[in-house]
Order: structure tokens, then C-alpha cells, then sequence
């Protein structure tokens, strides 16, 4: 027999318990919804804040840019929008106009005066460089620049024409340098030339002897070189045609100036064609300060010789002989205490043995410490330095030296 049993009871029975366990899922779905609309509104919030300072900071901005009178504490009543006749007559006297903003480079208008449209400004036209043509051009500063090959060396020579205006179509000042290494290896300006007015006379040298110097120059060898400068006139000029200015005059004049030593020669240096024969030793002197390139002299009274040198080194004692020498190479100047003797050997021990010739070997023993005497074979033309000398002897065709001072 079938038994139908009612099982209405038991399936809600098992309904509600599925319900009971999905509740932790729903609370769980339920808290992460709520957390999400909490970020929403806290973003909301903050833009809004960002907004609102952005907005305070385009009005202190606008407030900063406006012409605003600072002594007026409270806004002022809108303007009626009938305007009268005469818009001035309201006008305070000491308003700021619309001009004081305009752009750089515009003329502000001056109180009291009508305001005016402005035109844009009416460009000129450039005037057409003087010669030589296409000069570089800086501000109102023309330059002509020329290279010359002087004393076997280039330079670079740069003319400057300082006009008065842009307009102006002839120069009022003018000026010639040059650029070089020093001995010290740092790059001299040397100023050559000045002309003050196109129709005066110019002044050369312009820079000091010592920075002349420093690149090889004397106030003969500038005036040289300045008369080689390329001018936008076209003027040339000796180096005679200079003016030196009375000062520079007595400095030239002074470093041209012999200091004389009797008893002393200055070996080696001689400029081409010397000795010069059957002179006094005063013509000697005045024709070596005459002579830019003469810088020291030997004179051999013995013999009526001159001996003018381009520098000086090394000075060694000579009964028969004066020594002179000019200012720019006093300090250069070395004083050997070398003894010479013909036909005589030193007898030592020796460190070098060079081919040379006798002058070259006197100034290579006086210049090294170490050498305490020498040996010079005239036929062989060789030059033997010892750091120790013990003795001497006779001996035909050589010329010897040794220092009195030797240890």
C-alpha cells in the first residue's frame, strides 16, 4: 500500500536554513557598497575644496592685475549708464591712463594732453656700409679686420669706427688691436692705435711697454705694426706719422738707454754683419739705441770692434771688452765667473761633448750649474763640459774655461 506523505513543512524548512547561511554574504556585499559611497562623497568633497581655493586664487590674481586704488575700502557704486557730454570734467586730475599698461617699447602719454591713437612706429632705412665693403657690425661699432705677416709671425689686426648714431655716416672715434699668447700663455690685447677724429693725428703705441713685451713687441715694432692697420677711410700712415705723447717719449727714451759695464763682455747674439770696424765706442753706443733690434753691445777696445746683439745672456769677465746693454734685458743677465786660456787643456771629468761653436760653448757652461769647466777644439769645433777639473796643461788649438767660484 502507498503511503503519500506531505512534505510542505520540511521544503520550507530547508528554504530557510539556504537563507540563514547566505546572510554573512550579504552583510559582507552590504558593509562594501557602504565604504565605497563613503570614498565617493570624500572625493566629491575635496575636489569641490580645490576648486574653491583655485577660484580664491583667480580672484586675488585678477584683483592684483587690475589698477586698483588702494586707499578705497569699499566697491563703488555702479556707473550710470548715461555718460556725460565731457567724459574729462568727472575725471580725476591724477587718474592713471590706459598707456601705463601698454606694451614695452611704446611712448607712455604725459599727463594733461589728449589722448591720441597711436601709430606704429616708421622703420629707417639702414645707410649702406662705408668701405672697405661688408664690415662686421656690433651696436654702432664698425670693424675692419686685415692679416699681416710681420717678423715672421701672423697677426690679426681689428680696426674699430665707433659712429654716433646708426645714421651717422662717418665715424667719430677709431681704434687698432691685436691679439696674442703671452710668454706667461694667457691671451694679451695689445692696443696699437688710437684716433680720436678721422682728421686728427693718431697715437701709437697705446699699450705699456711691459704688455708690448710680453708679446714681443717694443714701441718701434708696434708703430710697425699699427701702420699696417686697415682703416674705413682709407688713411695710411708711416710709422712716423704716430704721435707717442710726451710721457711715453721719456719712457721710450729712457728704456732706450745703454747701461754700460766696463770689463765685462756679453757673449754670443750678434746681429748679422757684425763686428762693425775702426769705430769709437760712442758711435757704437748711439747707433745700437738707434737701432730697435740692437738690445746689448760688446765693444773690443783692443781692436776699435763693435759687436751689437739682439739679447744678452751670459756676461763673463774681459779686460778688453765694455759691455752695454738696454733696459728690456737688464734682469735677464747673467754674470759667470769663467776664466779662459788659449792653447790650455782642463784635465777632469767630463759629462757632455757637443759640436758647437765657442760662443755657444761659453753660454751652455756659464748657463749650467753643473759644469765647473770646458774644452773647445777650434778645428774640430767641439765643445767638452766637465763637472770636476783637476788640472791643466798646455795644448795647441784649444781654448779652455773653468770657474773661479768652482767648489
Amino acid at each position: 500500500m502507498l503511503v503519500r506523505h506531505n512534505t510542505k513543512l520540511l521544503e520550507q524548512a530547508i528554504d530557510l536554513q539556504v537563507k540563514r547561511s547566505a546572510i554573512p554574504t550579504l552583510q559582507a556585499e552590504a558593509a562594501a557598497h557602504d565604504k565605497i559611497a563613503r570614498a565617493n562623497a570624500f572625493r566629491r568633497m575635496a575636489t569641490g575644496a580645490a576648486i574653491a581655493v583655485a577660484a580664491v586664487g583667480i580672484g586675488v590674481g585678477a584683483w592684483l592685475v587690475f589698477d586698483r586704488d588702494p586707499s578705497m575700502t569699499q566697491l563703488e557704486p555702479p556707473v550710470a549708464q548715461t555718460q556725460p557730454s565731457n567724459p574729462s570734467e568727472n575725471q580725476p586730475k591724477d587718474a592713471k591712463k590706459s598707456e601705463d599698461r601698454i606694451p614695452d617699447g611704446e611712448t607712455i602719454a604725459e599727463e594733461g594732453k589728449t589722448d591720441k591713437p597711436k601709430s606704429p612706429p616708421i622703420e629707417q632705412p639702414t645707410l649702406p656700409p662705408a668701405a672697405p665693403a661688408n664690415p662686421d657690425t656690433f651696436d654702432f661699432v664698425k670693424f675692419a679686420n686685415r692679416q699681416v705677416t710681420y717678423a715672421g709671425i701672423t697677426w690679426q689686426l681689428e680696426s674699430g669706427h665707433h659712429f654716433a648714431s646708426e645714421k651717422d655716416p662717418t665715424w667719430n672715434t677709431a681704434w687698432c688691436y691685436t691679439r696674442r699668447l703671452a710668454n706667461t700663455g694667457v691671451e694679451v690685447q695689445v692696443s696699437l692705435v688710437n684716433r680720436p677724429s678721422p682728421t686728427s693725428k693718431p697715437q701709437a703705441p697705446v699699450s705699456s711697454i711691459e704688455t708690448l713685451a710680453s708679446v714681443g713687441l717694443d714701441d718701434n715694432s708696434a708703430r710697425e705694426l699699427a701702420s699696417r692697420c686697415l682703416w674705413l677711410d682709407k688713411a695710411s700712415f708711416a710709422p712716423s706719422d704716430f704721435d707717442m705723447g710726451q710721457e711715453r717719449k721719456q719712457a721710450a727714451a729712457l728704456a732706450e738707454e745703454l747701461s754700460v759695464q766696463d770689463g765685462w763682455d756679453a757673449i754670443g747674439n750678434d746681429l748679422p754683419g757684425m763686428p762693425a770696424w775702426n769705430v769709437s765706442f760712442e758711435q757704437c753706443r748711439a747707433q745700437c739705441e738707434a737701432d730697435s733690434r740692437c738690445l746689448a753691445l760688446t765693444y773690443d777696445k783692443k781692436h776699435s770692434a763693435c759687436f751689437m746683439k739682439n739679447t744678452g745672456s751670459i756676461l763673463v769677465r774681459s779686460p778688453d771688452a765694455v759691455m752695454a746693454a738696454k733696459k728690456a734685458i737688464q734682469a735677464n743677465l747673467q754674470y759667470s765667473s769663467l776664466v779662459f786660456a788659449k792653447d790650455t787643456v782642463v784635465v777632469g771629468e767630463g759629462y757632455a761633448n757637443v759640436r758647437s761653436s765657442y760662443a755657444d760653448c761659453i753660454m751652455a757652461c756659464g748657463a749650467d750649474q753643473r759644469c765647473l769647466g770646458f774644452n773647445f777644439d777650434g778645428p774640430n769645433k767641439m765643445c767638452a763640459m766637465l763637472d770636476s777639473v783637476t788640472s791643466s796643461s798646455p795644448f795647441k788649438g784649444v781654448t779652455s774655461g773653468i770657474k773661479a767660484n768652482r767648489s
